[in-house]
């Protein structure tokens, strides 16, 4: 869709967002070197996170945690990386905000464009890669969020609502796990310094964006363990609930059982002894209360009540 270059010193940074046929046709009459199997995989709908050398550069496959505040849902967004010898081409959808922040930051602020562009092509792949995983922070705070909000309302809001957004949370948490691991594969392969075009003195600058992605999926998995223990709570909590309304229900049954039975004898469509005489009837319901406060009496002497 578009396609913007940018020179400084002996680096060139080409930004295609949202790449058509004609572009990667431009692209690959610019660069021949580039192997079509990767100009392919740019316009797939999504690839797995990959690091490939190949003669005269390096092709990297990236992605990055997209939120969707509506659906409150993470979407993986893919970003491909072409890195030569003073060259560094971005191929993605154009919905990733801190790459495109990053790209007009360079184009419009001279400082910045030296500070990210002045040492070289794999500098300036190190600090894409690293504006993508600082942007996973606030994703995994707006996550932290919603399950702190769950912990507070575990015991105020219906069971029903609760439920529903531990399963929000828990896909949110699952989502971003799954597209973060493999990135930390990627950064270890780069933090092993074999690559060409990859500046050795980095390999430090890599080893702490591997530990970054370190210790977001180690918050990942502790997040999985807090929703898992919520989890096992309410079903505590429901299940206390049940036993509550079955053991009022069965004492209440208790109750009514000796009037249920003098009712059913002396409801019978037979003849009875004394039932044309007024006194029976009073007997009969003051016998029905005594029965009934004998059970009160000896279900409380067993702390049953």
């Amino acid at each position: 869709m578009s396609t913007e270059t940018l020179h400084y010193g002996r680096v060139t940074w080409t930004n295609i967002v949202q790449p058509t046929d004609e572009d990667m046709q431009a692209l690959s009459q610019r660069y021949p070197n580039f192997h079509p199997l990767h100009l392919h995989d740019c316009q797939s709908e999504l690839e797995f996170p990959k690091l490939d050398a190949t003669d005269g550069y390096i092709f990297l496959v990236a992605q990055l945690p997209r939120w969707d505040g509506d659906e409150r849902i993470c979407y993986p967004s893919e970003i491909d990386i072409f890195v030569a010898k003073g060259v560094m081409v971005t191929i993605h959808a154009g919905n990733i905000k801190p790459l495109n922040r990053l790209f007009a930051s360079a184009q419009t602020d001279a400082a910045d464009r030296k500070r990210l562009m002045g040492s070289g092509a794999s500098p300036l792949l190190y600090e894409v890669i690293k504006t993508l995983i600082d942007y996973c922070d606030p994703i995994l705070h707006k996550v932290n969020q919603q399950i702190r909000h769950i912990e507070l309302s575990l015991f105020k809001a219906e069971t029903e609502h609760i439920l529903v957004e531990m399963a929000v949370a828990r896909r949110g948490v699952i989502a971003i796990r799954h597209i973060l691991r493999p990135q930390l594969d990627v950064v270890r392969e780069l933090e092993k310094g074999e690559w060409p075009f990859i500046q050795s003195q980095l390999n430090l600058y890599w080893d702490d964006l591997s530990d970054h992605l370190t210790r977001l999926l180690a918050m990942l998995n502790e997040d999985v363990e807090v929703i898992s223990g919520l989890s096992d709570t309410i079903d505590t909590l429901a299940s206390h609930r049940i036993d509550g309304v079955v053991r009022l229900l069965t004492l209440i049954t208790i109750l009514t059982v000796p009037l249920t039975i003098l009712s059913t004898i002396f409801g019978m469509n037979v003849t009875l002894p004394y039932e044309d005489h007024p006194l029976p009837f009073y007997l009969i319901v003051a016998l029905g209360i005594g029965l009934t406060a004998w059970v009160v009496w000896y279900l409380h002497r067993r702390r049953w009540l």
